[in-house]
């Protein structure tokens, strides 16, 4: 009975530490790494909101222009399920940076077993990235 709880208590510390948002704010090649991965895992998780709020102009946009990103990510998740069995894992693997301008490279793994090398590019504004 102790090893199952120690177990289901160990399992419970894994969850929580994969849950726990990465820091945007580190200005380095690993920090827009790390962001690009976390921008990703929305869609991933089916939160397009999430990830259109990390958009750099999201909060500039207005609101019929707002909810149109949001059907396009939600319709992007949709042929995503469709054709390829849905989004599994984005991996960063490689990154320039310019300025304050990352051009990420990820990995991108489907449910059908293809992948596809993206890239996803993201800005350092206002102490941390966004999504460009």
């Amino acid at each position: 009975m102790t090893k199952r709880i120690t177990i289901l208590f160990l399992l419970a510390l894994i969850i929580q530490a994969c849950r726990q948002e990465r820091d945007l704010s580190e200005f380095s090649s690993e920090g827009a790494r790390h962001a690009a991965e976390q921008f990703y895992s929305c869609l991933i998780q089916g939160e397009g909101q999430a990830y259109v709020d990390n958009m750099r102009e999201a909060s500039s946009m207005d609101s019929c222009k707002y909810k149109q990103f949001l059907v396009l990510m939600e319709q992007f998740l949709h042929d995503e399920q469709q054709v390829r069995g849905g989004i599994l894992s984005a991996k960063a693997t490689d990154d320039k940076i310019v300025d304050s301008t990352a051009m990420v490279y990820l990995d991108v793994m489907f449910g059908d077993s293809t992948s596809e090398r993206i890239i996803l590019p993201v800005i350092y504004s206002a102490g941390r990235w966004w999504i460009r």
